[in-house]
Formats: C-alpha cells, structure tokens, sequence
C-alpha cells in the first residue's frame, strides 16, 4: 500500500453486481462496507450496480435480506462514504428519481474511481 499525506486516507471501492434478490453475497458487501466505514480509517465508496442496484428501489422490501441494505448503506453514508448507482434498464424503473439524480454513475466515472481506488473489491 501506498503511503497517504496526513489528512488522506485509503481509498476503498466496492463494486456489488451480485443481484440482491437471488445472491445473499450482495448484502454481505453492504454490511462489510458499513462495518468498516465506521472505523472511519477509509475512504469508502460503493457502488450497486446493475441488478444489485435494486437493493435501494421499490421492490427492496421483497428481497429477503432488505435490512442488511437499510442498516448498511446509510451507515456507509453518515461515515463519509457515497453509495452509487448503476441500474440496468429493469432496475432503474423501480428506483427513485431523487435517488438517480444524486447518485448515478456511469462507466467512465466508475473507471475513474477504480484508478484513484487503493482497494477495488467486486460482490
């Protein structure tokens, strides 16, 4: 690991393209992103993407884990971390407009946060 200027710290993104309805692996990156962002050692940023992104739509209540994801992202929000989205087409129906507006990303900008990123880790 790279040495960081006093006032930096490591940069950590987590990529989750897991589906949270159908792969348990999606709310376990959440958690562990939460977790860890409490610390407050890390510079955390995670990002739902395609299918995974449905853990902050309308439908979440239907996914068995939906807690995980309403305990968890917040948490990696109040720590300083951002959570962003990139639905896919079938997703991005069910999220809200808000939502999308403040938090999409799109794959140049995912690509640009994967280079400044320590530590990139794919659920």
């Amino acid at each position: 690991m790279e040495e960081h200027p006093e006032n930096s710290k490591p940069k950590i993104l987590v990529v989750i393209d897991a589906d949270p309805r159908s792969n348990p692996r999606a709310a376990e990156a959440v958690r562990t992103a939460g977790g860890v962002s409490v610390w407050q050692q890390v510079e955390m940023s995670v990002v739902l993407r395609g299918p995974a992104a449905a853990a902050v739509g309308k439908d979440a209540g239907q996914i068995s884990e939906e807690r995980m994801f309403k305990q968890f992202l917040p948490m990696v929000r109040e720590n300083g971390g951002r959570v962003y989205l990139m639905p896919d087409p079938e997703t991005m129906e069910g999220i809200d407009a808000s939502e999308l507006v403040e938090n999409k990303l799109k794959e140049p900008e995912l690509a640009e946060l994967a280079a400044q990123a320590d530590y990139v880790m794919r659920f």
